[in-house]
């Protein structure tokens, strides 16, 4: 096995599998003269195996035809362990079925011994790199559009649900209003006035745990609006939370305040 390293950083990092050393050594000068390629050279399909196990590449030069596994073996195995290092098939004059078997396992090129440019080489092999670029990048955005849409989707689900669960409170802090103001005059009605000073309590006391209610199912559902805008929309929300931050204060200091009187001795 031969090993010829440049030292410039992020030179393309080049396997080249070819067990005919003529044909090897030419590749190799192609390479070496131009100085853009970090390369490494092997001559069997075990010896690609046993490196791609422990090193990555960003091109593979490969035979279709070496000792032990062949070209399109090495292609199928890339394949099955879901390895997507562009690789350019090098084929012999009468195997046009191998090189289309090669592009269907995920081959970015082939090119034919006997009809072979050396000055070709640099441009087969940036080519490569440039498509597996390109399709990468097509990939990314894809999965980034698939998540952004699941995004939209869960948030959409998470704003119906507190919007759904908002109105519902809304609606039965109404009917409690109501009904607490209907009792109360009802009630005061059948009391002394001893008895009607301490109903009166109780109810502007109950009236205060009303509106801290309201305030919180109103600060929640604006509380998601915000989210869906910032996350979703990538909207400027900085007013609304603001006024979501004095709610929150609010919130925390009557919390304290009626932790404080559970704990005071009765």
């Amino acid at each position: 096995m031969i090993v010829r390293c440049m030292n410039e950083s992020r030179k393309l990092k080049v396997l080249i599998a070819e067990d005919e050393e003529s044909f090897r050594l030419v590749l190799e000068r192609v390479l070496e003269s131009r100085g853009d390629y970090e390369f490494e050279s092997c001559e069997s399909g075990d010896e690609v195996l046993e490196i791609l196990q422990k090193k990555n590449f960003d091109v593979l030069i490969l035979d279709y035809k070496m000792p032990g596994h062949s070209g399109l073996n090495i292609l199928q195995w890339m394949h099955e362990q879901k390895m997507d290092t562009p690789v350019i098939m090098l084929t012999g004059a009468g195997s046009e079925n191998i090189a289309v078997e090669a592009m269907k396992f995920g081959a970015y090129d082939y090119v034919r011994k006997e009809t072979f440019e050396k000055e070709h080489l640099p441009f087969i092999i940036n080519n490569a790199y440039e498509r597996y670029l390109f399709k990468r990048e097509k990939s990314l955005q894809q999965l980034d559009s698939e998540d952004q849409k699941k995004t939209t989707m869960t948030f959409d689900l998470l704003l119906a649900c507190i919007r759904s669960y908002g109105e519902l409170m809304n609606t039965s802090l109404a009917i409690v209003n109501t009904e607490m103001a209907a009792r109360e005059n009802e009630l005061a009605s059948r009391m002394q006035s001893d008895g009607v000073k301490l109903l009166n309590q109780t109810f502007v006391e109950m009236q205060r745990q009303y509106e801290v209610i309201a305030m919180c199912t109103k600060s929640l559902l604006e509380l998601s609006n915000v989210m869906f805008d910032r996350f979703i929309h990538a909207a400027d929300t900085s007013d609304r939370e603001k006024t979501l931050r004095s709610s929150l204060v609010l919130v925390e200091q009557y919390s304290k305040h009626q932790s404080s009187k559970q704990e005071a001795p009765k």
